[in-house]
C-alpha cells in the first residue's frame, strides 16, 4: 500500500496509479463516484429557484428601495440594479452566500450534520468536505448567529446555573512551583445557562473562576422577566439577580439533591442543559477559547423552542439570504480576515477563495 495518504476526501492512495490492483481501482472509481454525488455542479442543483424564491427589498449597497431587476446571472439567478448607486447585486449579494463556488446543497448537508451534533470533523468526513470548508462554512454560520440570544428573555418558571469549561492546555495558567490553580480558578471559564419551561435557553459567558453577584447580574438582569419564578442552587450570587428583577425564589441545596433520580431532581431541567452544553462543547474540544461566545450562540440556536429540524434549517436559511453582513467588498475582505485572525493562515486564504478573491 503507498505511504502517502492524501488530505482530499476525491483522492485515495490510488488515484492515478497505473500500477494498481483491480480492486484498488474499483475502491478508488466508487469513492470518485460518491465524491461527485456529493458536490454536485450549480447548475445541476436547483439553487436558482431557491434563490429567485427570495425577492430583497433594498439595494445590497446602499439601501436604496428604487431596485428594478435587471436580467440573471449564468447560473440563472436573478440579478437587481439599483437605481441610486447604478450597482448590480443578486439575493445574495453581501450575504454568507455572496460568490459562493459550491452548490447550497451542500450547505444543507452541513447543517444536517451540526443538527445532529456531530463534530465538525465528522460533518467534514461524512460530507467529503476538506476540513478547511467546513471550518470556513463554520465560521460563516457563526457570523449569521452573530446577536442571536440578544432577545432572548427567560419568563414563566426560569431555571439558571453555572458551569465551566477548561482553557486549551497552551493557555493554562501555572503556579510558581509549577502546579496547576485547583478548583473553580483562572483556568476555568465560567458560564452562566437559563432556560424555561418554554425551551428557551440562554447562554453566556461570565469569565474566568468562579461567579460573583455582579457577573450574575450582568449575565442575566436582561434576559429574565422581572417577577418570574427562579429555580436555582443555592449560589450567594443569585440574591443579588432575586431582589433587582423581584423574583420568586426556589432554592435547592445541592447537597440535599445527590442521588435523587432526574424525574424527582427539581434542578433536573437546568442539569440536562448543562449537560448538553458540556457534550456540545467536548465534540469541538480543539476549539479556540476566544470564539466560545460564537459557540454558545449555536448551541442555543440548537436547542431553541424550534420544534423540528426542518424549522430550524428554514429559519437559518432565510437568515442566510436576509442578512446582510457585507456592504462592501471591503468590508466583507476585513470581516473575513479577522475570522481567522488567530487560525489557520491557510485556512484564511481557502476562506477567500470561497468569496471569490484571490490571495
Amino acid at each position: 500500500m503507498p505511504k502517502h495518504i492524501t488530505s482530499s476526501r476525491k483522492e485515495t492512495p490510488w488515484t492515478g496509479k497505473d500500477d494498481a490492483t483491480p480492486l484498488q481501482s474499483f475502491i478508488d472509481a466508487i469513492n470518485l463516484s460518491n465524491y461527485k454525488k456529493k458536490h454536485p455542479s450549480i447548475s445541476d442543483t436547483e439553487e436558482s429557484e431557491l434563490l429567485n424564491s427570495y425577492a430583497p427589498q433594498e439595494c445590497r449597497y446602499c439601501q436604496s428601495l428604487k431596485i428594478q431587476k435587471y436580467g440573471f446571472t449564468s447560473n440563472h439567478v436573478r440579478r437587481y440594479r439599483c437605481s441610486d448607486c447604478e450597482r448590480t447585486f443578486t439575493v445574495t449579494t453581501g450575504t454568507i452566500f455572496d460568490n459562493h463556488k459550491i452548490p447550497i446543497s451542500e450547505w444543507v448537508d452541513y447543517l444536517l450534520g451540526l443538527f445532529r451534533m456531530q463534530s465538525f470533523n465528522s460533518v467534514s468526513k461524512s460530507n467529503r468536505n476538506s476540513d478547511t470548508t467546513t471550518n470556513y462554512w463554520t465560521s460563516k454560520l457563526c457570523l449569521t448567529l452573530r446577536g442571536y440570544q440578544d432577545t432572548i428573555v427567560l419568563r414563566g418558571k426560569a431555571y439558571i446555573d453555572e458551569t465551566f469549561y477548561k482553557l486549551r492546555k497552551e493557555d493554562i495558567q501555572m503556579k510558581e512551583d509549577g502546579l496547576q490553580y485547583r478548583g473553580l480558578s483562572r483556568n476555568q471559564i465560567c458560564m452562566g445557562i437559563g432556560c424555561d419551561l418554554s425551551g428557551h435557553v440562554f447562554c453566556t459567558i461570565e469569565g474566568n473562576g468562579k461567579t460573583s453577584s455582579k457577573k450574575t447580574l450582568e449575565a442575566f438582569l436582561h434576559h429574565i422577566e422581572p417577577g418570574t419564578t427562579l429555580v436555582h442552587d443555592r449560589e450567594k450570587s443569585h440574591d443579588s439577580l432575586v431582589k433587582d428583577l423581584h423574583l420568586v425564589s426556589e432554592a435547592h441545596s445541592s447537597k440535599s439533591l445527590k442521588g435523587l433520580p432526574d424525574k424527582e431532581n427539581p434542578m433536573n431541567e437546568i442539569n440536562q442543559r448543562c449537560r448538553q452544553l458540556k457534550q456540545f462543547l467536548n465534540s469541538h474540544s480543539g476549539f479556540d477559547r476566544a470564539n466560545l461566545s460564537d459557540y454558545l450562540n449555536l448551541f442555543c440556536f440548537l436547542l431553541s423552542i424550534l420544534p423540528t429540524t426542518r424549522t430550524k434549517r428554514l429559519k437559518l436559511y432565510s437568515t442566510g439570504f436576509s442578512k446582510t453582513l457585507f456592504r462592501s467588498v471591503t468590508e466583507r475582505n476585513t470581516q473575513t480576515n479577522a475570522l481567522f485572525a488567530v487560525g489557520d493562515q491557510h485556512c484564511a486564504k481557502e476562506g477567500l477563495k470561497m468569496f471569490g478573491q484571490s490571495d
